[in-house]
């Protein structure tokens, strides 16, 4: 049996700056990152994954390890490269879709 595919690649990034997600550790969701997670690929469908919650507005914003981040301001985001550039792009306001235990959750954010 052949390990899960490790892509797309793991990219595990700790998000700075001005933004709702500042303090997130974040990281794509492969099938070999789900597996390692105990998440079930099949249901996850991508996207990037919430693995650590440091100091930062994403703590206080509610943000929890295990949240699927969705969408930004509409857009899909599938890779952490999706997502820096979605939050680089919300200057005055974030709509952040995320997926958390089945349910998907959309939260409005000002700062």
């Amino acid at each position: 049996m052949e390990p899960p595919p490790a892509t797309p690649a793991r990219d595990e990034q700790t998000l700075s700056g001005r933004n709702p997600l500042s303090g997130a550790t974040v990281v794509n969701l492969s099938p070999a990152v789900a597996d390692e997670l105990g998440i079930d690929p099949f249901s996850a469908d991508g996207g990037v994954l919430v693995t650590k919650i440091g100091a930062g507005i994403a703590a206080q914003a509610g943000i929890r390890p295990g949240d699927l981040i969705r969408e930004i301001n509409g857009r899909k985001v599938r890779l952490v490269g999706d997502l820096r550039a979605a939050l680089a792009d919300g200057a005055s306001g974030w709509a952040i879709t995320i997926q958390r235990g089945g349910q998907m959750i959309t939260a409005q954010f000002r700062l």
